[in-house]
């Protein structure tokens, strides 16, 4: 039923852009003056945008989009033209996850989901932006290097993620945007006091579980076999704010820019953000976890990063797709800087 509500909504969008668009042969933007179509794009509006752009995808028929005369367009990071790239052009299906973060203040959706591209499941991120209910900018994400392992979290998103907050409940936009930035700052500061993690904060890597396990589990996103016992199986077990305590993150030079989107209606923040790493280690208290010798990695990197709030506190961290490239570039929508 569900299925068919959502083909039947999408049909009357579809239709109704068509007409609009057929007036005349001219779009509606350059069609006389209506004030009937000032209208905000509310979650629901923004929500119903990303069911067309990856109904598109999965078509390959751009037609039915309502874009702007002009779109900025990126995959992994690229500069590229609405209709090139990988999610473009090979067979993409849809699948069972997907967590929509819609921010209608801003007019932006990002969406995490894992699509079938030629068959095998990958990691995808999508972030629109709509202004005058046209999209303005697109950005694509995808990691297709996903391991069986990792499904098993990568079939249905946490219920609290897709969950409405209870309006007498919801935190304000401020205080959301304030949690994603002190996670960010605890990796950079070696300290997970600084962030608001609840005490069952679990956070989802490339669909890998690497903290708060119940029982020695994995300690980083990667197929191979947990350990059971050791160091690293009691790192799998501690809290979000523990593991950040050890300053195992300290090869992680910065995290800028952050480019966040605000759901207040479901709890949830998110960010684009860049991974900069520039293979030097910040000074810590050397521990069984992390030290100050030899040097870090030296790259670049861009995922999304979703948290679910309540009550103040980071209770859900989703992250995916990990995208690497070359340390000193950008990540395709501001300008690169190495230091």
């Amino acid at each position: 039923m569900k299925l068919k509500l959502l083909a039947v909504g999408l049909a009357a969008a579809i239709a109704a852009f068509g007409v609009a668009n057929a007036q005349g042969g001219k779009p509606w933007y350059k069609q006389p003056w209506d004030p009937a179509r000032v209208r905000p794009c509310d979650r629901a509006c923004l929500v119903g945008i990303m069911d067309r752009y990856i109904h598109a995808l999965e078509t390959k028929d751009r037609s039915t989009l309502p874009l702007a005369e002009e779109v900025d367009f990126t995959e992994n990071t690229a500069r590229l033209d609405l209709g090139e790239g990988n999610l473009w052009i090979k067979p993409i299906k849809a699948t069972g996850f997907r967590i929509d973060v819609a921010d209608p203040q801003t007019g932006q959706i990002g969406t995490q989901t894992v699509l079938d591209i030629q068959g095998k499941p990958a990691l995808v991120a999508i972030r629109l932006k709509v202004e005058r209910r046209m999209i303005t900018e697109a950005e694509q994400l995808f990691d297709a290097n996903v391991q069986p392992p990792a499904m098993e979290l990568l079939t249905t998103p946490r219920p609290a993620m897709l969950a409405d907050v209870p309006a007498g409940e919801r935190n304000s936009r401020d205080s959301l945007i304030y949690a994603a930035n002190a996670y960010f700052d605890a990796l950079t500061g070696d300290d997970g006091r600084i962030a608001p993690f609840a005490d069952d904060c679990v956070r989802h890597e490339q669909g890998y579980q690497t903290v708060n396990n119940k029982e020695p589990g994995r300690f980083a996103p990667s197929p191979a076999p947990p350990p059971k016992e050791g160091p690293l199986a009691r790192f799998s077990m501690m809290t979000c704010e523990q593991q950040v305590s050890t300053g195992i993150f300290n090869f992680i030079t910065r995290i800028q820019p952050r480019r966040i989107i605000v759901d207040e209606q479901k709890g949830l923040v998110a960010g684009f953000v860049l991974f900069v790493e520039d293979g030097h280690k910040r000074h810590v208290e050397p521990n069984v976890y992390a030290n100050n010798d030899g040097s870090g990695m030296i790259l670049n990197m861009v995922t999304m990063e979703t948290f679910g709030v309540r009550g103040g506190k980071i209770h859900e961290i989703e992250a995916f797709p990990f995208v690497t490239f070359q340390y000193g570039l950008g990540d395709g929508w501001t300008p690169a800087k190495a230091h």
